[in-house]
């Protein structure tokens, strides 16, 4: 008799702004979930939301807790705001509870959330999108698989258009921002992946500088450097005043004792997304080896060899030749339902936890600390 496969989730979401409308309306075609309600203390926005896709509208998430027999809550709040309605969540018995990044904008706010979701036996998962990129992914596994050798430097650059904290969510955009930074909107992300891409290696201490120079109700950038256990030493920007092109610029790089890696993960002003891993030492059958397996993985890259260059023997991926992939949201769906707490993409690690989230939160708490006392600041 053939096993009965898992029934879709019952899903409700909590903020239905730019990003939790785009949840919402995702899951309400997802074949592993069915969206059972909508909460938003805007009417509106929330009627607006159920109305196209047939799910119920509370203006507060604290009677759809109530009401609604749900699997799963997403929280798209904004980011000071995500403490309430996880806890609440956890209370009310919902066994799944998945946020949006950061987890909280303060140590205090993660705290009662990790520790409301242990006492409910709930599991809590963040949001963390890059996990997800076949370049990320291949990027992870040059670092994991000793292809840059013995990693000693990187640096991280993520800018978001000024437009961003003046006029991306309306007239409510001064607040939102004021409400946030670019430490906890951006650098949560640089900081997941950093420790995704380098683990177990773990960040130990951090020294941070700010400026609130032109848009004064929230800091114009952060810029830190990260010191790792092992050594590494990683240098992190993120802006909010950026006149550019593009919304978004997320460049990284890292420099090995054996080979470095290039990545234009959001380009700007007519540059291609791809990822370039220099390689010394490395024979090019050994790099084509490492090409199959990343392409049995659905990652798609070519062994460019040139012995005139000056990197004779390096790995491409190009980002139009790894397009398509499922959104993040999709594989936390499949994962949930079947029970899983590893991505459907085997190999490449669990989904971001409620531990990894917290750690985050230090960290990213830890860069703003220091950046306001003027002084490197520990990491415990």
């Amino acid at each position: 008799m053939p096993k009965k496969s898992p029934s879709p989730l019952n899903v409700g979401v909590i903020g239905v702004g730019l990003l939790g409308g785009r949840h919402a309306r995702y899951v309400s075609r997802h074949p592993d979930a069915r969206l059972r309600a909508v909460a938003d203390p805007r009417p509106q926005a929330g009627r607006a939301v159920a109305s196209e896709t047939g799910a119920t509208c509370y203006d507060d998430y604290r009677a759809m807790l109530r009401k609604e027999d749900l699997d799963l809550v997403i929280v798209a709040t904004p980011d000071p705001l995500h403490r309430d309605p996880v806890v609440a969540a956890a209370r009310a018995g919902v066994s799944n509870i998945l946020t949006e990044k950061p987890m909280a904008t303060t140590l205090t706010d993660a705290r009662r959330m990790r520790d409301a979701v242990d006492r409910a036996g709930a599991a809590l998962y963040i949001l963390f999108p890059n996990r997800f990129s076949p370049l990320d992914r291949a990027a992870r596994y040059a670092i994991r698989h000793g292809l840059l050798g013995r990693p000693a430097y990187g640096d991280v650059r993520l800018d978001d258009n000024i437009s961003v904290p003046t006029a991306m969510w309306g007239g409510r955009s001064r607040e939102w921002a004021s409400g946030s930074s670019t430490a906890h909107f951006l650098l949560s992300h640089v900081v997941d992946l950093l420790r995704w891409y380098f683990h177990p290696a773990d960040v130990v201490s951090v020294c941070a500088a700010s400026q609130r120079r032109v848009l004064r109700y929230t800091p114009d950038l952060y810029d830190a450097r990260l010191s790792f256990d092992t050594g590494l030493l990683v240098r992190v920007k993120a802006e909010w005043i950026r006149r550019m092109d593009a919304l978004v610029e997320f460049d990284l790089s890292f420099s090995g004792d054996r080979g470095g890696l290039v990545y234009r993960k959001t380009p700007a002003f007519r540059a291609r997304q791809g990822l370039r891993i220099d390689v010394e030492g490395v024979s090019p059958a050994e790099l084509e080896r490492h090409q199959k397996a990343l392409a049995r993985q659905g990652i798609r890259g070519r062994v460019v060899t040139d012995p005139q260059a000056r990197s004779p023997r390096v790995l491409e991926f190009l980002g139009e030749e790894n397009a398509g992939e499922e959104p993040a949201l999709g594989h936390y769906l499949s994962c949930i339902r079947q029970g899983r707490k590893a991505p459907k993409i085997e190999g490449f690690g669990p989904l971001p936890s409620a531990e990894d989230a917290f750690r985050q939160a230090q960290i990213v708490t830890a860069i703003v600390a220091s950046a306001s006392q003027g002084r490197p600041v520990r990491v415990r």
